[in-house]
């Protein structure tokens, strides 16, 4: 009996801004397009976590927080060593590391969509709501 391998995590061969998403090309011909808006929102730092648990808890009828649909943008990004990227957005948040794993698992493009057991959007923002398995 062989040892399980662990599944090797693709890496971003190039991250660019493009409109109003951030593109990764990944080194095994992936690509996968994220939404300012929806990534944004998926902020996994402690504080927008703690928020966005919280909101949750209040219910769908709740005074909604944060910039509109279309008001935010990135202002940079940086890698955070060989595993993650971090962004700063135009609200002045910039405590969210995006690790590549997490990014990767929740493209939901045509190709990533039956293996998320989702259907692929049909909006130009292709980011899934929330890690996989939060």
């Amino acid at each position: 009996m062989t040892p399980d391998r662990p599944r090797r995590i693709p890496t971003p061969r190039c991250v660019a801004v493009v409109g109003r998403e951030l593109a990764i090309a990944w080194d095994d011909g992936h690509e996968s397009y994220y939404g300012f808006d929806e990534l944004r929102r998926t902020c996994p730092c402690a504080p927008c976590r703690a928020d966005a648990e919280a909101a949750a808890a209040e219910g769908p009828l709740r005074l909604a927080r944060g910039p509109a649909p279309g008001e935010i943008s990135i202002v940079r990004w940086g890698a955070v060593g060989s595993y993650a990227i971090q962004i700063v957005w135009s609200d002045g948040h910039g405590d969210g590391i995006f690790a590549f794993d997490w990014l990767r698992g929740a493209c939901s493009c045509d190709a990533c969509a039956p293996r998320l057991g989702s259907r692929p959007r049909e909006t130009p923002s292709r980011l899934r709501h929330g890690p996989r398995g939060a």
